[in-house]
């Protein structure tokens, strides 16, 4: 079963998002740092949980919620979907501010997607405005593809979007960057407790 999937290293887990995460999710889509970056979302725990309730039945969607470990405490979240003929999608990546979550959740969804799900291909779609995720992106070793030729709206508004792509030939150099970057994290976190 799908919801069985979850994955941990680097000082952070990916595990399959819950009912009870709802509230995670409405704080974390809706802060002010990631609300120009994402798509409209629900605002209220219980319009949280009816989305959950849609998910929870769709065999090719995926919902992770990422925690700290030790501690289980919930820092972000991120999703894997729109899966078919082994190309999948890595989107509703929300990191706390100040946590240094991205490189481990990153390496964490591709780790998912390449040697859970065999996924052959990765894309993701950052929003043109999103700066430093799309910097993230290329240092990683994700390949821009151009502008999406269809805008997504955000409050209210049409907005572009860079299209990045990864192959399962790209993850072995993608793997080792992201480790390098997830380990240095990792000291950072231990150091500051």
């Amino acid at each position: 079963m799908k919801h069985h999937i979850s994955a941990e290293r680097f000082g952070f887990r990916l595990r399959p998002a819950e009912l009870k995460d709802a509230g995670s999710i409405v704080r974390l889509r809706n802060s002010p740092h990631a609300l120009a970056f994402i798509g409209d979302s629900a605002k209220s725990v219980p319009e949280q949980e009816a989305w959950l309730e849609r998910y929870f039945k769709l065999p090719r969607d995926y919902c992770f919620m990422i925690e700290t470990v030790p501690g289980s405490r919930t820092v972000g979240m991120l999703g894997v979907y729109g899966i078919e003929n082994r190309v999948g999608e890595w989107g509703r990546w929300v990191i706390e501010p100040g946590v240094p979550a991205a490189p481990a959740s990153a390496w964490l969804a591709l780790h998912i997607c390449f040697e859970v799900l065999g996924l052959n291909t990765v894309r993701g779609l950052v929003v043109e405005t999103n700066k430093k995720v799309i910097s993230f992106h290329a240092r990683i070793g994700y390949k821009p593809m151009g502008f999406h030729p269809q805008p997504r709206v955000i409050a209210g508004k049409p907005v572009r979007m860079v299209e990045f792509l990864a192959t399962i030939a790209d993850w072995p150099s993608m793997s080792a960057t992201l480790e390098r970057y997830a380990r240095m994290a990792q000291r950072l976190m231990e150091n500051d407790h």
